[in-house]
């Protein structure tokens, strides 16, 4: 952490150079003169900075900030949708510290201005505020900052790095969504009564109305006084308080992934889910979740209320930081490597192998190569990503971040610390691009036999990628659920509002072309839910999910 060089003082210095050259070459003594007087001003400036930075070295300089709650209800945050990022400089040197620019390392979904110049006084503390913006919903952190200390004359700076990870919460966005499903006469009866009512016939309920008798009603629905009276056969119809039992499933596969941050299909089912969870909620329903890919991925029981609400919404979001072996493309070289270097610039903490042991020797079990060729250790870099996640776990109340950390999976035990580490510092993994045949249709299978008990309804937000490879197994899944008399219904993402626009002549065509060749490779597994009797419905982001449904009747 040495004083360097700016542009302008590499021009003085590149200046005074050339003073001195050409006054030796033309024997000129003011010419020298002046030039070495340059690069005595430059040397005497240069120690007149090098405080700073043995101030830095000692840890005279600190950084913090936190991030205030939004304008929104809750003051939760919510993607799409900017807040404020507060820092706090403190000087606690005894020289005044003048920051010239502050680079903030973030996760890549965030996206945050770069703060204003401040000037901090000895022993004083700035605070400056900034905007920052989640382009999708997640846990997302915050890892560190970097800040270039300058002097008035802007001829030297000195670049330190500070870390301070903190985690940002995003929520979904608030988006409108009604039913893409009728409501089920045969609701799933429950101890607590629904918020809506289902026009239905029967001998229970409260009275709705009285009509004239029409083909089909049974003679017990028959009111006998209002009959006699009207001197006509009249029916009662009656209106009866139901609770409907709801499953979303949630496509978190690679091809729902395509796309910039924000706008892919993945954002889209994360937003719908949690629109139709909270739609479900408000009316008294139950509602399950289950995220899958080529097996399930994460879930959530079916249960009711505003609190399973965000216990639904706490799922959706870890779609976006996948850690596990089987769903990420990271080497164990490159996972250990992209760790080291982490820790090497958050905790200042080396695990960097300097010379390889002898060939028979037993350590070489824990020691892996990475992918520039560097050795690392994997039993020490276990013990202090164990060590990094227990000091955090201790300070769990709720117990969410302990639940996280148990799902995180790897065949290799040695590399499991590692992975649990990655998920509690938000380090993000290259998501598994390609799956053996038919595993698609497995995962989804399998999502399906996780359902329990009666359902009315299933919601599969999904792209149908590779749905089509084995049809055995997934009619298998999709029978099951209609024998137990559940509508399903999958919604698709459009895929001409997921591409950016074109003006060009050429880029329309090239946009109409991915289009229809994305609705021919999706037209079979398109065919065969409908075949099964499962409603395909193609939606737009931002709209409804479907019509608002008539009461008391059930799909087809």
């Amino acid at each position: 952490m040495i004083p360097r060089l700016t542009a302008r003082g590499r021009w003085v210095l590149g200046s005074a150079v050339m003073f001195i050259a050409v006054g030796a070459i033309i024997a000129s003594p003011p010419l020298v003169a002046m030039g070495g007087m340059m690069m005595a001003v430059l040397l005497a400036l240069h120690l007149a900075f090098f405080p700073v930075a043995i101030m830095l070295r000692r840890k005279k300089v600190e950084l913090s900030w936190w991030v205030a709650p939004s304008d929104s209800a809750g003051g939760a945050l919510t993607a799409d949708r900017p807040f404020a990022l507060h820092i706090a400089y403190r000087n606690h040197g005894s020289r005044r510290l003048r920051i010239l620019s502050t680079s903030i390392l973030s996760s890549s979904s965030l996206a945050v201005d770069t703060p204003p110049i401040a000037s901090i006084g000895r022993g004083q503390q700035v605070e400056c505020v900034t905007s920052a913006l989640a382009r999708a919903c997640g846990y997302w952190h915050l890892h560190g900052a970097s800040l270039i200390f300058g002097e008035p004359l802007g001829l030297f700076d000195i670049e330190a790095y500070f870390p301070n990870p903190i985690a940002v919460k995003v929520f979904p966005r608030g988006m409108p969504y009604r039913s893409a499903a009728p409501r089920a006469i045969g609701a799933s009866p429950h101890e607590r009564m629904g918020l809506h009512q289902v026009r239905r016939r029967g001998l229970a309920g409260e009275l709705r109305e009285i009509r004239e008798h029409a083909s089909g009603d049974g003679f017990k629905y028959i009111a006998w006084k209002a009959s006699a009276r009207k001197r006509r056969l009249m029916v009662r119809d009656l209106e009866t308080e139901i609770v409907s039992t709801q499953m979303v499933l949630v496509d978190v596969g690679a091809d729902m992934r395509q796309g910039p941050m924000g706008a892919s299909a993945l954002d889209w089912a994360l937003e719908t889910a949690a629109g139709i969870t909270h739609e479900a909620t408000q009316r008294g329903d139950r509602i399950g979740l289950i995220g899958f890919d080529a097996r399930p991925v994460f879930e959530a029981p079916i249960d009711s209320g505003h609190s399973h609400y965000l216990k639904i919404v706490d799922r959706l979001l870890e779609a976006n930081c996948i850690v596990d072996d089987d769903l990420t493309d990271v080497t164990s070289g490159e996972l250990v490597g992209q760790i080291a270097r982490y820790l090497a610039h958050q905790e200042a903490i080396d695990v960097r192998v300097p010379a390889g042991p002898a060939l028979d020797d037993p350590k070489w079990n824990s020691i892996v190569a990475g992918a520039d060729g560097q050795l690392y250790d994997i039993a020490v870099t276990g013990k202090i990503a164990n060590r990094l996640v227990d000091a955090v776990l201790t300070r769990d109340k709720q117990g969410s971040l302990r639940r996280m950390m148990s799902n995180c999976r790897d065949a290799d035990k040695q590399l499991v610390p590692l992975r649990k580490f990655c998920r509690l510092r938000g380090i993000e993994l290259p998501y598994r691009a390609h799956w053996e045949h038919g595993r698609r249709s497995v995962g989804l299978a399998d999502a399906v036999a996780r359902i329990e008990g009666r359902v009315d309804v299933v919601y599969l937000l999904t792209d149908l990628a590779g749905f089509d490879e084995d049809t055995t197994v997934l009619r298998r899944a999709i029978g099951k659920l209609r024998q137990r008399g559940t509508t399903v219904v999958a919604l698709v993402p459009a895929l001409a509002q997921r591409l950016p626009p074109s003006e060009s002549e050429h880029g329309k065509r090239v946009r109409q072309l991915l289009i229809a060749d994305w609705q021919q490779q999706r037209t079979a597994a398109k065919r065969l839910l409908q075949a099964l009797g499962v409603r395909v419905s193609e939606v737009h982001r931002g709209a409804s999910t479907g019509p608002t449904p008539a009461s008391g009747r059930r799909a087809a």
